[in-house]
């Protein structure tokens, strides 16, 4: 009995809260364009918003481990466990001490917001490893594998500019811009050149989308909500993201401090301003274009968080005082653990397998199934096991936009009438709730 309490209080009151929970959206319609045979899951990358790498890594897994849930969500699950690692060897190469990169590597694992993308079937668990490997071969000035990874990169996310960027600064601030930079810079391009056309096409037809307009709450917040994943649910903690927010800014004056004393050496302090480019370039040119068009999501700058654990990590080494190093640094790491506990069952995806297990039971070979929205069609194919019997009621003919999956979404399978005979038809709500529509 207490060893099925305590398995019952891993899934339900820790990350693996996420690894269990039914797929949202995003993730079904990740199945949905992965299981495609290779031109066809090009095409529709083609017509969708993010490069295609990650669904092709997605297809060959698939093809090895099945689509299940826990099966795609272990993809990303490996590229967090390598992130780690890498992690490890950038310790090593900024010669931290075993303390602090002990530490390091525990908030890289534990990480609220690492840890919830590591168990979602999406691209941006692979985009912090690929960001963060871009940088550790940039410092290293290592730079075949530099370009591979940098346009691996490109090729999972568009936000991957930012690094490039990030790096194109430290650059201009440390006046060493040299022609290996540029080489590398366009090699990096080039191997990316194919879909840059695609890129500029979904950007000029993207129209009105779905990202809110940032406010002053958003600035504030900012930096808290990167390392916790928070996005306003529960609604009363965005106070508490202001204070964590000015905390990691006080954190950064050290780091700061000493960068301007190592600044243009070959130690590994040369590592500080790179690392404040880092984190705080990509996050004010996504505010600041997010002005005139909303970009903003918290995922899309998953590197920047990161940036934020070595930013920590590294202010604790500069501490003078080891007691006072050892304090800050195990509170941090409870402060990571208790809200790893709290927080999961607050970042719940709605049940709709639920949903599907019961309308399996009651479902007979004529009936049919409606999603209301684009929302909850994808997770409809992905349930229910005949795609054949599965539409979206559009009974006004309006367009899908594209950032809702158009891509995914042919007009044979948009229907404007709901057909009662033979059979019924259970149209399905975004909140998982269904009704049984039938002549009777």
């Amino acid at each position: 009995m207490g060893w099925e309490t305590f398995i019952n209080f891993l899934n339900n009151h820790t990350p693996l809260f996420y690894l269990n929970q039914s797929l949202w959206r995003d993730e079904a319609f990740s199945v949905l364009i992965s299981e495609a045979p290779i031109i066809q899951l090009l095409k529709s990358a083609a017509s969708d918003f993010n490069p295609p790498l990650y669904y092709l890594l997605l297809h060959f897994w698939m093809k090895i481990f099945g689509n299940g849930e826990m099966a795609i969500r272990l993809l990303s699950y490996l590229f967090h466990l390598a992130l780690v690692y890498l992690g490890y060897k950038f310790a090593q190469k900024l010669r931290l001490s075993k303390f602090i990169t002990t530490f390091l590597l525990l908030t890289i694992f534990f990480n609220p917001m690492l840890i919830y993308f590591a168990f979602e079937a999406r691209m941006y668990s692979l985009l912090a490893l690929l960001a963060t490997a871009s940088m550790y071969f940039f410092y290293l000035k290592n730079w075949q594998p530099y370009v591979l990874v940098t346009a691996l990169g490109l090729w999972t996310q568009p936000f991957m500019v930012f690094v490039i960027l990030s790096q194109g600064l430290y650059l201009l601030l440390t006046k060493t811009f040299k022609k290996e930079h540029l080489w590398a810079f366009l090699a990096s391009f080039l191997l990316f050149s194919p879909w840059i056309p695609i890129i500029f096409r979904q950007f000029g037809r993207s129209g009105p989308m779905w990202i809110w307009p940032i406010n002053w709450t958003t600035v504030a917040t900012i930096l808290g909500n990167l390392l916790t994943s928070y996005e306003g649910t529960p609604w009363g903690l965005w106070q508490k993201m202001t204070l964590l927010s000015v905390i990691l800014l006080i954190l950064t004056f050290p780091v700061l401090n000493e960068a301007k004393k190592s600044r243009g050496s070959k130690k590994p302090t040369d590592f500080y301003l790179l690392l404040l480019c880092w984190l705080y370039l990509p996050v004010f040119l996504v505010l600041l274009l997010s002005y005139f068009k909303p970009l903003y999501v918290n995922r899309y700058l998953i590197f920047t968080t990161v940036a934020e654990i070595f930013l920590v990590s590294i202010s604790l080494s500069l501490m003078k005082k080891e007691v006072l190093r050892r304090f800050l640094a195990f509170s941090f790491l409870i402060f990571i653990v208790l809200f790893n506990l709290w927080f999961p069952t607050k970042h719940q995806k709605t049940d709709i397998r639920l949903t599907f297990r019961e309308i399996g039971k009651m479902a007979k070979t004529t009936d049919l199934i409606y999603a209301r929205t684009p929302l909850t069609f994808f997770e409809a194919n992905y349930y229910f096991p005949d795609r054949s019997r599965v539409f979206l009621y559009n009974p006004n003919h309006l367009a899908v936009p594209f950032y809702a999956g158009a891509a995914l979404l042919p007009q044979n399978k948009m229907k404007d009438f709901i057909p009662l005979y033979p059979g019924r038809a259970f149209l399905i709500n975004d909140d998982a709730t269904y009704e049984i529509v039938s002549e009777r």
